[in-house]
């Protein structure tokens, strides 16, 4: 067998891997079990790993076989904002909202107000 492919300790040499989380050196783990602590990660770029092969501790982002989760999208463009686009029912809410916070708009709300009492005062009446 070769040194590549010898087992230890229950683990392919070649499949084991190690990272150095907040708790010092975490490991031997799996390819896919690293991927998944790279995804909770905040900085999965800058977490330091090792496998048999390497020469030393290396950046999860310098590894090729980590490069879907080390790789981040580009910054946003700071020049260029986003246009928003309103839709048209929301034109008339000031209007609206003018409107009750006027002396008009409040008499218009007393009176409902007031109208709405004479009917649940009818309808009290009505059942007794």
């Amino acid at each position: 067998m070769r040194a590549a492919h010898r087992v230890e300790r229950g683990w392919l040499v070649s499949e084991a891997w190690y990272y150095a989380d907040y708790n010092g050196q975490v490991g031997p783990t799996t390819l896919e079990a690293l991927k998944t602590a790279l995804a909770r990660s905040s900085e999965p770029e800058n977490v330091l790993v090792w496998r048999h092969g390497f020469t030393g501790w290396v950046r999860a982002g310098d590894v090729p076989e980590l490069s879907p989760q080390t790789s981040r999208p580009p910054e946003l463009p700071t020049d260029q904002m986003p246009t928003w686009r309103v839709k048209w029912w929301w034109y008339p809410i000031p209007f609206i909202s003018l409107g009750i916070g006027s002396q008009v708009g409040r008499k218009v709300m007393i009176w409902n107000s007031a109208q709405r009492r004479k009917r649940k005062q009818k309808r009290k009446a009505m059942q007794v």
